[in-house]
């Protein structure tokens, strides 16, 4: 496939992506390409951006929720549901800061990726206040969502990363500590 330069060329990038299939094929095109921003194309591409970007940011708080779930309150799980979502909105970073686009719509795209980062990190720290050991809280003040930014290559650092912080977490868990009280992380 090539670079797109044709609004339906980028339209089926966008879709590509929408579907979460071959990200980084699709960002790495997308990344190569070129387009005439005139203003029927402008405001069309720009909206189906945002879509992309707002249906790809429900699906990553889906996932995260069932994530959490799944883990029950354990640490393990926890670490990686959140670099889970980094490594997803890391990629949505990306996409967001295509030069391809005017800096306004890269700026506007970038604040609601920032702001759903922050709104994701302070309802788990909210959910956290209710465990009175404080090591959950712990766990998420040490593995920010909102660091998603310093992730530079999202298929390559993400997976040391990941494999990284549940090692550690890991060895936390090695010592006499007792086992995790079960506590439900809720996302709200």
């Amino acid at each position: 496939m090539n670079p797109p330069t044709t609004y339906s060329q980028w339209i089926e990038c966008l879709d590509c992506l929408k579907t979460a299939m071959q990200d980084e094929e699709t960002i790495l095109l997308m990344e190569r390409g070129s387009i005439e921003w005139t203003p029927g194309v402008a405001e069309r591409l720009t909206q189906r951006l945002y879509e992309v970007i707002d249906y790809r940011l429900r699906q990553t708080s889906d996932q995260f929720q069932k994530q959490l779930n799944h883990g029950r309150g354990d640490e393990i799980a926890l670490v990686q549901a959140i670099l889970s979502v980094r490594k997803r909105l890391a990629l949505l970073k990306r996409l967001a800061q295509l030069s391809v686009f005017p800096d306004k719509v890269n700026e506007a795209m970038l604040t609601i990726l920032s702001d759903y980062a922050k709104k994701s990190q302070q309802s788990l720290e909210d959910s956290a206040k209710t465990d009175r050991t404080g090591r959950l809280r712990i766990t998420i003040k040490n593995n920010p969502i909102t660091s998603f930014e310093k992730v530079e290559n999202v298929f390559g650092s993400s997976v040391e990363t990941t494999s990284r912080a549940v090692n550690m977490t890991k060895e936390k868990k090695a010592g006499s500590e007792p086992k995790p009280t079960g506590r439900r992380v809720i996302f709200k």
